[in-house]
């Protein structure tokens, strides 16, 4: 999904989100510091401190701003899905509440359909979400998508909307279909007033590279 962020036009960096673990850390230290004078307790803390590492790296997540005002932030796969939630509250408090909020989700949907909408409210007018079907249960959202809805309909946030793409895989490594993303681009172009056509062959083209041209998955 971050190719359709990627091929927004005219989009620059004007600030990051770092992601660490200063506490996680902070006991991995300790637990060396106490393992100083012990050869095998040093050797398992240092296994110990680089699986712990490895798991929960610090990233640096960019915050792209294009000439139109839209400003997009990809999260990547998050290991501790506590931090979901406080980087979701940490966008809440930070950015603006009063300007649309547009958020994308994968979903396994088995309904036929590439795309559906999540809505905090039901009035949102825009013709083209009202052509986008409604998320049905069982069907579900995870992740920072599902935190960050959650906490806009704490704050009252006036206008925010999930849309899931028709994906498949292990929750935190689904692949969205192409078409679904395709279709996202398409309602994307629309509601961000960008030059529609150049702008859906461009993710078009990308995605079939990135994906291939097959929806379908392989397994062995």
């Amino acid at each position: 999904m971050s190719l359709i962020a990627e091929q927004l036009p005219n989009s620059n960096a004007v600030g990051s989100i770092e992601i660490t673990y200063p506490e996680l850390y902070k006991d991995i230290k300790e637990t060396e510091s106490l393992a100083e004078y012990d050869e095998d307790e040093q050797l398992y803390a240092a296994m110990q401190s680089e699986n712990i590492k490895n798991k929960y790296p610090t990233s640096t997540i960019p915050i792209n701003l294009t000439n139109n005002g839209v400003l997009s932030i990809v999260v990547p796969l998050i290991k501790n899905i506590i931090a979901y939630n406080i980087f979701a509250n940490e966008l809440v408090t930070h950015l603006n509440l009063n300007k649309e909020w547009i958020l994308l989700a994968p979903s396994n949907l088995n309904n036929g359909q590439t795309v559906n909408k999540l809505q905090l409210h039901n009035d949102n007018t825009d013709p083209v979400f009202q052509n986008v079907p409604v998320l049905q249960p069982p069907h579900t959202i995870t992740g920072v998508s599902a935190a960050l809805l959650s906490l806009l309909s704490l704050v009252d946030a006036p206008i925010a909307t999930a849309l899931v793409l028709d994906s498949e895989g292990q929750i935190g490594y689904e692949k969205s279909d192409n078409d679904a993303i395709v279709d996202v681009a398409s309602i994307l172009g629309i509601i961000f007033n960008l030059d529609h056509k150049n702008y859906v062959r461009k993710v078009s083209s990308n995605v079939r590279k990135f994906n291939g041209y097959s929806n379908l998955g392989m397994y062995i």
